[in-house]
């Protein structure tokens, strides 16, 4: 019975030390995950003042061209290890070693271990922020442009949509406004 209790006591020893090392790698994945969002936020910084610059440039060319060497002067400043010491630079950590199983205890016999690859689910990264896009001009509302257009045009568009074109621009109105689309109403225009 003595060496199954070594054999659980060592297999229990290498579960530890295996779920030492994913949690020890699960850690280091948050840490590299933190630091690529900021890394992520100086690039969109870095772009936003090089974007800046270019219109900067563009105008100070526009309206006084013998200024340029100002500007480039005042970025230059920026550069000065006075105006960089404002912040703290980022603190570089050297990662710690990985644990290790302990070793049976002496006089059992011990099988050779085997490195067994240990399966870490990785998280994606997050997508990059796209850039605006315009907004779409907002659809006309369909009863609007319904009630402004004029009675032949109505009728013409109720026989299109086997509506009964008979009766008041109103009748019109009502009866096709729960059918007709802003892609109809665009190909009437």
């Amino acid at each position: 019975m003595q060496l199954l209790a070594a054999k659980f006591a060592q297999i229990d020893a290498t579960i530890d030390a295996k779920n030492a090392q994913i949690i020890a790698l699960q850690a280091e994945v948050t840490e590299l995950q933190e630091h690529r969002q900021q890394l992520l936020s100086v690039e969109q910084a870095v772009q936003s003042v090089l974007a800046q610059t270019d219109t900067a440039l563009a105008m100070l060319n526009h309206v006084d061209p013998s200024e340029i060497a100002t500007l480039k002067n005042a970025l230059l400043a920026k550069f000065e290890p006075a105006a960089i010491g404002i912040l703290e630079p980022a603190t570089i950590t050297e990662p710690e070693p990985e644990p290790t199983a302990p070793n049976a205890p002496v006089g059992d016999v011990v099988e050779p271990e085997t490195d067994v690859p240990i399966d870490v689910e990785a998280t994606t990264t997050p997508e990059p922020i796209p850039a605006p896009q315009p907004e779409p001009s907002p659809e006309p509302d369909i009863e609007q442009a319904l009630t402004k257009m004029p009675l032949p045009s109505l009728r013409m568009l109720a026989k299109s949509k086997s509506v009964d074109a008979r009766g008041t621009k109103a009748n019109l109105t009502a009866r096709l406004k729960a059918i007709v689309t802003n892609v109809d109403l665009r190909a009437l225009g």
